[in-house]
């Protein structure tokens, strides 16, 4: 038995259709006492059981459902046929030649707090919640005994932690050795993820739509990757025929990893006349009024998530729309924006509106090729529209 959290009168609606959180003001009773990521069994107020979840007294999502079975146990034997479950659905979704995508996507894939990425044999793991932090054993035996990895490194370095109540913990390997970037393949592509110090996991594997994508429209084009970072999106480009790709990036040590990525896959770096390696702040590099080696017919912007919570996004908001200006006055009738942005915050339609006034701002008359969401690894749930993040347009310029 455990400690019984009641719901008020259709409040139980939005957890029915598969919703997993439980915000404070949907309580009407819960036990006094009750610890930071302790487990409880919620209930509708007619008594019917929906399931049980982790508790977190410190934040207005107080329940994050774990299991609709009252009688399933949380321990590794949860987390080893969860695991199991949802390798084998997304291997089959996959592109061919792929072994870097995400195992569990969190709260999508039903497992709240936990994000677990492969790369190939090395294993990245990230907890984000109170009601995970308990589980870090389970979730260790569970990935050994699913995967047989050479390596298992956490990354629970992130900040939603200290929301929780949780403190920061250091990158941990916990099996194997990490002494440099480990490689993995991405549509028969190779690339270089640096589990220990890159962003996230140590890649974006939450893009792999939109490099495709990039693959397709690059024939023959002068491409230039906006935020290239690592330089994903010039491989991909590089791969489909561009004829000329130019990587920027305000970071020297990922642009070195981005030519890394070029000779993994057998291109050449030096080669001038095929690429370029860019470091500059792309805002004021798009002032300019030639870019370098412009002109060019396929730009793509991928920047960093300009809005992190509500109080940022009006500030967002402009900080998109100046960037997606003079993205698309830089290109001429014909020419080609692929443009994302990974805030939560800012939902689908104020993304499309947002790029209406740009377009409108910067004189361009534009048609929408194609929109891009997360790919199936990061697929979304029709339930939790809070875990719809990333967003990407691919906008023709027609005049």
């Amino acid at each position: 038995m455990f400690p019984i959290i009641t719901l008020k009168p259709g409040k139980d609606i939005p957890l029915l259709a598969g919703h997993p959180w439980v915000w404070s003001e949907a309580i009407s009773s819960s036990p006094k006492g009750l610890g930071n990521g302790d487990i409880v069994e919620v209930q509708a107020a007619n008594r019917k059981t929906i399931g049980l979840g982790s508790f977190n007294p410190n934040t207005s999502i107080r329940v994050r459902i774990l299991t609709r079975d009252a009688g399933e146990l949380i321990d590794a034997a949860y987390f080893t046929k969860r695991f199991r479950s949802l390798d084998i659905w997304k291997r089959e979704r996959l592109p061919e030649d792929t072994d870097g995508y995400r195992v569990v996507h969190a709260e999508a894939d039903g497992i709240p707090g936990l994000i677990l990425d492969r790369f190939d044999e090395t294993f990245v793991f990230q907890i984000h919640t109170a009601g995970m932090e308990r589980f870090r054993e389970h979730i260790l035996k569970a990935v050994e005994e699913v995967f047989h990895p050479s390596t298992i490194v956490e990354r629970s370095d992130v900040d939603a932690r200290l929301i929780e109540g949780l403190k920061d913990q250091p990158v941990t390997i916990h099996k194997g050795a990490v002494e440099k970037p480990v490689t993995f393949e991405e549509a028969g592509l190779r690339f270089y993820a640096d589990v220990l110090h890159g962003q996230k996991t140590g890649f974006f594997l939450d893009q792999r739509n939109a490099r495709l994508k990039v693959g397709e429209l690059a024939n023959d084009k002068r491409v230039l990757n906006l935020f290239g970072y690592t330089g994903a999106f010039s491989i991909h480009a590089t791969n489909g025929g561009a004829s000329f790709v130019n990587t920027v990036d305000i970071s020297r040590k990922a642009l070195e990893l981005a030519q890394e990525n070029f000779r993994l896959n057998g291109f050449d770096p030096e080669d001038e006349e095929q690429c370029q390696f860019l470091e500059a702040d792309v805002l004021e590099l798009l002032q300019s009024k030639e870019l370098p080696d412009g002109p060019y017919d396929l730009i793509i912007c991928d920047p960093p998530a300009f809005a992190k919570n509500e109080r940022h996004l009006s500030q967002a908001l402009r900080a998109y729309t100046d960037l997606n200006v003079a993205c698309l006055k830089q290109l001429s009738p014909g020419g080609i924006l692929v443009t994302s942005s990974c805030s939560g915050r800012l939902d689908p339609e104020e993304f499309r509106a947002m790029l209406r006034i740009a377009a409108g701002r910067a004189g361009k008359t534009v048609r929408v090729l194609d929109w891009l969401t997360q790919p199936v690894d990061h697929a979304e749930l029709l339930a939790f529209p809070e875990g719809r993040y990333l967003k990407t347009a691919v906008l023709e310029v027609i005049g």
